[in-house]
């Protein structure tokens, strides 16, 4: 008998393929691989591999991002208490999380903001895309996260990016847009639901997904606002709610009038399936057919992603 909260499954149950459903509760535990990325702003991949090596730490190598490896849960301990890790020469993270930033497509001299950005996975990642050249705006409200993101970006060698303790949903720089914007909102983190810690879904409810979807209306809309013309925003989440994923684009939409464009998504190697096209009698614009939804499995974590292109 499953611990979680049986409105969350029946919900569960209208959301994913029906021949998926069995594959995608197992996936909530504790995984037994990792991800962890390269971070080329501190170490080249042959010297992070001979180090592996040297100190006979397993891993192999992800067949689509380059600087991402896989280990064990076991090596993963290991890897932890390493001074790789100690000096900022990997970092894990989850290949989802890597899914969203890849999307989103960082290039040398562009100014890139990222709406929501600690711990600052992806905001260091962005940097390690763009080489340290050009501009990076991160916003993070919450003091504690807003310190571990400067810390996060301090040991990863991030040069390139601007901290801001600021509330995203009102971010006004003065003349300034960006060629790229990152949100990777604040949701109900049903992607992380962890069948050995009651707490990660001790607080789910409806009432928490309905004050998750009032946040990331106005973080979306403000970054959709604060992109140029032909620029690229990537929306994303860990959680499979409608409401907060389909049901925020088909608003934004919308609310933009025809000044955003959703673009089709391929992710190679994830496994995937369709966005919704309603939920709960409502259906959603069919552009939002483009997003992208990714199954949970002993590798990747639960995602939405959506890339818009402002007109």
């Amino acid at each position: 008998m499953s611990l979680f909260p049986e409105q969350f499954l029946q919900r569960l149950d209208a959301i994913i393929p029906a021949e998926d459903g069995k594959d995608v509760l197992a996936s909530l535990s504790p995984k037994e691989q990792w991800s962890v990325r390269i971070n080329l702003l501190k170490a080249a991949k042959s010297t992070v591999l001979d180090i592996l090596r040297k100190n006979q730490i397993p891993f192999q190598e992800h067949p689509v991002f380059d600087e991402v490896l896989t280990v064990s849960a076991q090596e993963r301990q290991r890897l932890l208490q390493s001074d790789l890790i100690k000096e900022g020469k990997v970092y894990f993270q989850n290949l989802s999380s890597i899914a969203a930033v890849k999307i989103l497509d960082p290039k040398p001299g562009e100014a890139v903001l990222d709406l929501c950005a600690a711990p600052g996975s992806k905001t260091s990642l962005i940097a390690a895309m763009m080489n340290s050249q050009g501009r990076i705006v991160a916003i993070e409200p919450v003091p504690s996260r807003f310190y571990k993101l400067k810390s996060v970006l301090g040991i990863l060698g991030v040069i390139n990016v601007e901290c801001k303790r600021f509330d995203g949903r009102r971010y006004r720089p003065k003349d300034l847009l960006f060629d790229k914007v990152l949100v990777d909102a604040p949701c109900s983190s049903e992607g992380r639901f962890d069948t050995n810690d009651p707490e990660t879904f001790a607080y789910w409810s409806l009432r928490k997904i309905k004050e998750m979807q009032k946040k990331q209306k106005g973080l979306l809309l403000r970054g959709c606002q604060l992109l140029k013309p032909g620029g690229t925003l990537v929306y994303s989440t860990c959680t499979f709610a409608p409401e907060e994923n389909e049901g925020v684009i088909d608003w934004v939409l919308r609310k933009m009038d025809g000044a955003v464009h959703p673009e089709h998504i391929q992710i190679t190697g994830a496994p995937v399936y369709p966005a919704l096209k309603e939920w709960k009698n409502k259906k959603y614009n069919s552009l939002v057919s483009a997003c992208a939804r990714i199954r949970p499995d002993r590798l990747w974590d639960a995602f939405f992603i959506a890339k818009l292109q402002r007109l």
